[in-house]
């Protein structure tokens, strides 16, 4: 089987989708668009963290690579930049700890 483009691409420069995430101070449901790593809680002024979901980034041996090429042509935002690259550098590091 042949791929023009990486099949797990989609899932990083796709459309940007709204994620739901519950406030742990005050309860608050927060909404965070998939581009962005961290935002506040409207109703208490907490700063949350969006969690990272799983990707192609978590097992391609090729992703610091692909990252940086999608960064270098706009693809992607430098906040999901620096965040996929710790994601991809924390494989690494649990594959050389095997």
């Amino acid at each position: 089987m042949s791929f023009k483009h990486c099949p797990g691409i989609k899932n990083l420069i796709g459309p940007v989708k709204i994620i739901l995430r519950t406030c742990p101070s005050c309860g608050e449901e927060v909404e965070f668009f998939s581009d962005e790593v961290e935002t506040k809680c409207d109703n208490c002024s907490r700063t949350l963290h969006r969690e990272a979901t799983p990707s192609c980034v978590t097992w391609c041996q090729y992703a610091e690579k692909c990252i940086k090429d999608l960064e270098k042509r706009g693809k992607l935002s430098p906040s999901n930049v620096s965040e996929l690259l710790r994601i991809a550098k924390n494989k690494n590091t649990k594959e050389q700890d095997s």
